[in-house]
């Protein structure tokens, strides 16, 4: 089981300070450490999904610290800090006039390197290491990372110190990749790995127990403890049996990690992070329109897959089938197709509901952005399906922003465009 759990993190902010007598020294990159830190929460404590999407500080974050750790505040006192919990406590509470701005060297962290594929303990010894170790986190490059909110989940198995092998699950490529993971680096039969801690098809009971560390039993009594409790653990496992409850209100006892694997398969259906999508490419071309509501939103949306099986394979069922109803005038051609996307400044689409701009080049790039930001570019070709409908395939580096344009030619020469990905929607030309 991945301990990728998206649950929110609760704090509380009445910790007692802790007078020690370690010797601790100014240290402005303790500072930049808890101001970055702290974008990983929100300001109650609370994990921010969009920011860990691992569900793990060393991958979310960069690194984590090896506790105790023993730091000042600026007028003077000193705290000994022994968790993480401990931590986001500090930062929760700082102020203006009273915050943290020293630290005691040397000290550990544990940190992912890339070369062995394991998680590593690196001890710093002074303030020139720990800038040092900022620097190699490279934050602004994750800042500028944008991913659709799509379940596709894809796992990453990586070596703890201690040489036990776990596994990180991301809730799609994007966001690995954001991390500095590449499909190489994806493990197989990612579904059953995978536990999302009930946010969709089901809940957890509490009180239950887990095991961290090998040998160390907790009990939890809330989701937010055990988000806390698990953000900078490796491995875990449930103290069986314990209770959740589906979607319909009955409880069901989990038994084992079995029992947990089936209600992710009644809950998602057979998916397994996109592996099998790529049988779908043998599939006869023979488009499929899905009709589905944005949660979010509560927009009717109606998108088009090249064939049944990517909209089986995307988690939807024929019951979410509807008539594409495409109509293709005789004036409706691939030169107005591409005169109109060439032609118009630029082009909106709608991804979770942020806007982007798509700019075609006659060259055949497209850019892509958002607010004036450059999010990422590729290339679009234009061609004809089976049944006579005019496609703009668009290729970039992001998966996110790779998709299929079916224009419908209107009578009144206008377009109506839907797209091959489900998140993208409301595709509108510039020029409207």
């Amino acid at each position: 089981i991945a301990m990728a759990l998206m649950l929110l993190v609760s704090c509380t902010n009445d910790e007692n300070v802790i007078e020690t007598q370690q010797t601790t020294q100014e240290s402005e990159s303790i500072s930049k450490t808890l101001n970055q830190l702290s974008n990983q929460f929100d300001q109650n404590g609370n994990l921010t999904t969009n920011s860990n999407p691992a569900g793990n500080v060393v991958f979310d974050f960069c690194f984590d610290f090896v506790y105790p750790l023993n730091l000042s505040f600026n007028n003077g006192t000193t705290v000994n800090v022994d968790s993480l919990e401990d931590l986001i406590d500090i930062m929760l509470g700082s102020t203006e006039n009273l915050f943290i701005n020293g630290v005691a060297f040397p000290f550990n962290v544990e940190t992912y390197n890339e070369a062995t594929n394991t998680i590593e303990i690196v001890t710093i010894n002074n303030e020139v290491e720990f800038d040092n170790l900022l620097e190699n986190c490279a934050f602004e490059e994750f800042e500028t990372c944008v991913c659709t909110e799509e379940y596709n989940p894809v796992c990453v198995q990586i070596t703890d110190p201690n040489g036990d092998t776990f596994t990180v699950t991301y809730p799609n490529a994007c966001y690995a990749e954001c991390d500095g993971f590449t499909e190489n680096d994806f493990a197989e039969n990612c579904e059953d790995d995978y536990f999302s801690g009930g946010t969709e098809c089901f809940t957890l009971n509490f009180p239950l127990s887990i095991i961290i560390d090998g040998n160390t039993t907790v009990v939890i009594n809330s989701n937010e403890e055990l988000g806390t409790t698990l953000y900078d653990v490796y491995n875990f496992d449930f103290v069986y049996p314990f209770n959740v409850t589906i979607d319909n209100q009955e409880i069901v006892t989990i038994n084992s990690a079995d029992d947990i694997e089936a209600i992710l398969v009644a809950c998602y259906g057979e998916f397994n992070g996109g592996d099998d999508c790529e049988e779908c490419e043998n599939s006869p071309t023979d488009p499929i329109c899905v009709e589905f509501t944005d949660p979010s939103t509560g927009e009717v949306s109606v998108t088009v897959f090249p064939n049944a099986c990517y909209a089986l394979c995307q988690g939807f069922t024929e019951n979410d089938f509807v008539d594409c109803n495409i109509v293709n005038p005789n004036d409706c051609t691939e030169d107005s197709v591409e005169e109109a996307l060439v032609g118009c400044q630029f082009w909106t689409a709608s991804i979770n509901n942020q806007d982007y701009y798509y700019v075609f080049s006659p060259n055949g790039s497209v850019t892509i952005s958002q607010n004036g930001n450059f999010i990422t570019s590729g290339t679009w070709t234009i061609s004809t399906d089976v049944n006579g409908s005019i496609v703009a395939s668009i290729d970039t580096a992001s998966d996110n922003f790779s998709n299929d344009w079916t224009f419908i030619c209107n009578d009144d020469g206008s377009f109506d465009v839907t797209s091959s990905a489900a998140w993208v929607t409301n595709i509108v030309s510039g020029c409207e």
